[in-house]
């Protein structure tokens, strides 16, 4: 293949990504996290007062419903918010935007990697239609970020030798890699010495030396990443983490107290204590992310994140592939296999961090595993054909590449025609519809009651309303009351408000008041037989969200 038909391929595959990434960006996925809007509206109130919402001065980690985020989406945002206002697509376009260049990225580092253009060729194209990077590229996702700056960065790592200007690059996007998502703060440092160690079998004191310039940019981003948990920025980690459960232990002291009844005591301690039970969930929780099911057939465990329930982080036709892949590489031992092997080692390593975490099969969180399994699952295709099928992947690189979008065709339409109805209740759509709807009147009451069932609901207030940041501010120092309480989140506390706004479970029939809008879940009116004055339904139908005003008629 001469280089100008790869080149015109290659564009092509990002021109397919990027317009899959763009289309309909606002709407799909419908609805909008708490997180999206909180983080919108933080990169909105620095723009407006340099300030976040809870008034700190260009913070490097976010508060946001009691625990703290990485910054690096929120700054991100802040240029697309200042060009087209604070709205959904504004929020979304940064992910958007990067995640379409990491087509790029993932092909330059496979290239680099392989000297192969059609398997980069098919490494950018399975990222482009991929059933994980695709959904999570569409949302104000932080997770999806470090697929982009792990490309670029293990790219210009790998192109770094003798060339100090590459060793700087390299430097500068995996050190903003340490800002962008929690997991890859603690997986790009290990990421490197695993790197160094089997790439580089020198003393360290020579690897200091001869990437003297990377050291050199990269370690103030390390140390600057990593001061956040002297500020606040370890109590995400702690409040999710499997040594500190939402039951306070509950469980466990039900399984001893079992035990103690029905064996000797000392057995009973020796197989039901906090150790025993932590690494338990780890592994439980690390080997899921390995499961057929969460890669190929179920996926993810939730769906928050834009991706559809149901369907695999992968098609379901490169589950041989990977099977093949791993027989080849043990069995063949290729050329390629130190390569192959430190991919390995990187997808082994990166469900770490979220196998520390409650819950499993969260797809956001092992999104550091992306780059290496898709360049994985690609090298596999690519022998499976020129060795097995032992086709002429060179002469017929088009057909094949249309081939792959062919079979992505069912993806695409499950994703782009049904997920609307799938996943726009776990999106929480709904929100900025019914608050925006309420806006006519603002001026005609003097309260507003927004239902803390509605999951953060100053969140959206803030963001959906475009509200005034030096007026958030004044409000906030008093939220931090929750922490004072031990509470977990904001929406925890009984009452809070915001200029009109208040944040409260509904109190049927004392809350019906002329000067008062009601926004809440069908189900808090249903319960006292409120017909409502507006129904906010799902895309697809269905109730989604019920608000209730009645004026005086005097």
């Amino acid at each position: 293949m001469n280089k100008k038909k790869h080149l015109i391929f290659l564009f092509s595959i990002f021109l397919i990504g990027t317009l899959l990434r763009f289309v309909s960006l606002k709407s799909l996925p419908p609805g909008l996290t708490p997180d999206e809007a909180a983080q919108a509206y933080s990169a909105y109130s620095i723009l407006k007062t340099g300030r976040d919402e809870w008034n700190q001065v260009l913070p490097l980690s976010l508060r946001s419903f009691g625990d703290f985020k990485p910054p690096l989406q929120t700054y991100l945002m802040i240029p697309s918010v200042a060009i087209f206002g604070l709205n959904e697509s504004a929020a979304r376009l940064p992910n958007a935007l990067l995640s379409s260049l990491a087509i790029i990225g993932i092909y330059l580092l496979s290239y680099r990697l392989f000297k192969n253009r059609t398997l980069s060729l098919l490494t950018s194209l399975l990222l482009a239609l991929s059933p994980w990077h695709l959904p999570l590229s569409r949302g104000a996702f932080e997770a999806n970020l470090t697929v982009f700056f792990f490309s670029f960065g293990f790219y210009y790592l790998l192109s770094s030798k003798d060339k100090s200007q590459k060793q700087i690059l390299a430097a500068l996007f995996l050190g903003l890699n340490l800002f962008s998502y929690h997991s890859a703060k603690l997986l790009t440092p290990l990421f490197l010495l695993v790197f160094f160690i089997s790439t580089e079998k020198i003393k360290p004191s020579f690897i200091f030396k001869k990437y003297s310039r990377f050291f050199l940019i990269f370690i103030p981003f390390f140390l600057l990443a990593y001061s956040s948990f002297f500020t606040g920025g370890q109590k995400r980690g702690i409040d999710i983490a499997i040594f500190s459960p939402t039951d306070n232990w509950q469980a466990l002291k039900d399984q001893r107290w079992w035990a103690q009844n029905n064996s000797p005591a000392f057995s009973s301690r020796l197989f039901n204590n906090k150790l025993t039970y932590t690494t338990e969930k780890f592994v439980k929780n690390y080997l899921s992310y390995f499961s057929p099911q969460f890669l190929f057939t179920e996926g993810a465990g939730e769906g928050t994140y834009g991706i559809s329930p149901g369907r695999g982080l992968f098609f379901l036709w490169e589950l041989p592939l990977f099977l093949f892949g791993l027989y080849y590489l043990f069995v063949k031992k290729p050329k390629e296999k130190k390569i192959i092997f430190l991919l390995l080692l990187f997808i082994i390593l990166s469900p770490l961090p979220a196998a520390l975490t409650k819950g499993n099969r969260s797809a956001n969180r092992v999104s550091s595993m992306m780059p290496w399994i898709q360049i994985f699952s690609a090298w596999s295709l690519f022998h499976f054909l020129r060795k097995t099928v032992k086709i002429n992947l060179k002469k017929y690189c088009f057909p094949l590449l249309f081939l792959i979008s062919v079979f992505s065709i069912p993806f695409l339409e499950d994703y782009f025609i049904h997920s609307p109805r799938t996943i726009s209740k776990e999106m929480l759509y709904g929100r900025c519809e019914a608050l925006r709807w309420t806006e006519q009147y603002k001026n005609q009451v003097d309260k507003i009651i927004v239902s803390r069932k509605l999951s953060e609901p100053q969140a959206y207030v803030t963001f959906c309303l475009k509200l005034d940041p030096e007026l958030t501010q004044k409000a906030t120092p008093t939220w931090l009351e929750y922490e004072k309480r031990g509470l977990s989140f904001v929406d925890q506390l009984g009452e809070y408000h915001l200029d009109k706004y208040h944040f409260k479970e509904i109190s049927l029939p004392s809350d019906l008041n002329p000067d008062t809008i009601l926004i809440g879940l069908p189900s808090e009116f249903n319960a006292a037989q409120i017909k409502p004055t507006k129904v906010i339904n799902y895309p697809v139908g269905g109730e989604a969200i019920y608000i209730y005003y009645q004026p005086s008629t005097n």
